[in-house]
């Protein structure tokens, strides 16, 4: 009997000890990582954290990256509503409508929007912005995030329903983000989508560039931007950046801006906007603009094509101290053109920059613009002009 009991001890006692790698493994995907969540589907790596003001409110900016742990295709959405940020102060900041989340779709009750989908080993980026109106409140500085992201998945041809969700919790945020992330515009380009049979890591499309976004179908490089100040008593500052994008795919790829998604933060926290709220976004030129249902496919790459657009941004009523880098979001879509001429956007792409500076890019020239890796370009007037232009259009309005 005690030898029968000995052995169960040590039959169970074995099984413990290797029980405990199995959870390590599955843990190891943030290892070393203070800012990354880890589900038995996903990955969500916390790449970027940014501070802003936006008139009296405040605004947090997370942009999360989320890579597929699963052998096949995996589709999530946000969980309208649980969006929500504490600073160490107990002030609360929300995810206040479905427009302050970029790259994913909504969950709202038992309505989704399927376009986050990631193939095996896929990794991509969303967006997201919470805001608060801190009145006379003292306004803390370490943040803790809370979300939650829900499963969609295929039961059939184009049709879904709703799985399993997730909490994803942040913690000991702060401006400036995941200190895991150096180079936060390249980190997809690490995690480029698998593809069968392949071997080891897919070569990287961006060579490394952090001035270069790798979207899987398609990379979007900054080739240059310029910074002018403009307005009676040069009151308003602006930039003007511009992307040279190229198809990756060995297919036909057509994108689209989605229109109101572009916006940028200097490195004093001070917020760029497409142009006013309640005007109509014309900011961006170069590409077709994607607003509700309505989707300009002019913007069509063949495999290795790439062509350039210039996004255009201001800040009303500046006052100093005026910024010398920036942090860019910017949303580009994947149309697909279906039967009869219909367009449905097949993929949306949070895309995010930072730390970038009044200057050219070294590898990223553009036609009639000079390249000086580390100067500021000389021949910034028709840029300047047309940002000038775009404001006095608002301003009419």
């Amino acid at each position: 009997m005690k030898t029968q009991l000995l052995a169960t001890y040590l039959i169970c006692g074995l099984a413990m000890t290797l029980a405990v790698p199995s959870f390590a493994a599955a843990a190891g995907a943030c290892a070393g990582k203070a800012r990354c969540e880890e589900t038995r589907a996903f990955v969500a790596d916390m790449s970027n954290f940014r501070v802003s003001k936006s008139g009296r409110y405040r605004v947090l900016t997370a942009t999360i990256n989320f890579r597929n742990k699963t052998g096949k295709p995996l589709v999530l959405g946000y969980v309208s509503d649980s969006g929500v940020a504490l600073d160490e102060r107990g002030n609360r900041y929300v995810v206040a409508n479905p427009q302050a989340v970029r790259g994913m779709g909504v969950v709202t009750g038992s309505s989704f929007d399927p376009k986050f989908v990631l193939a095996p080993g896929e990794a991509a980026d969303t967006r997201f912005e919470l805001v608060w109106d801190p009145g006379r409140e003292i306004v803390g500085v370490t943040y803790e995030l809370d979300l939650a992201v829900r499963e969609i998945n295929e039961v059939a041809e184009n049709q879904y329903k709703l799985g399993v969700e997730h909490a994803v919790h942040f913690s000991q945020l702060a401006e400036g983000g995941a200190a895991s992330a150096v180079a936060t515009a390249a980190s997809p380009a690490t995690a480029a989508p698998a593809t069968a049979g392949s071997a080891g890591v897919a070569p990287d499309p961006c060579g490394g560039s952090p001035s270069c976004y790798n979207a899987g179908a398609f990379t979007a490089e900054i080739a240059q931007l310029s910074a002018t100040a403009m307005g009676n008593g040069a009151r308003h500052h602006s930039i003007a950046i511009n992307i040279r994008f190229r198809n990756v795919s060995n297919a036909p790829i057509v994108l689209g801006y989605k229109s109101g998604s572009s916006a940028a933060i200097d490195n004093f926290g001070n917020r760029y906007y497409w142009g006013r709220a309640g005007t109509h976004d014309t900011s961006v030129k170069g590409i077709g603009f994607v607003s509700g249902r309505t989707a300009d496919t002019q913007f069509q790459l063949q495999p290795g094509q790439s062509r350039n657009a210039t996004f255009n941004l201001i800040r009303y009523e500046a006052r100093a101290p005026i910024g010398n880098a920036w942090g860019y979001d910017v949303v580009i879509d994947e149309l697909e053109i279906l039967p009869g001429q219909q367009v449905r956007t097949a993929r949306e792409n949070s895309l995010n920059f930072q730390n970038l500076t009044a200057r050219s890019f070294a590898g990223a020239a553009v036609p009639g613009l000079p390249v000086a890796a580390d100067a500021v370009p000389s021949d910034t007037q028709e840029i300047a002009n047309d940002v000038i232009g775009l404001f006095n259009k608002l301003k009419r309005k």
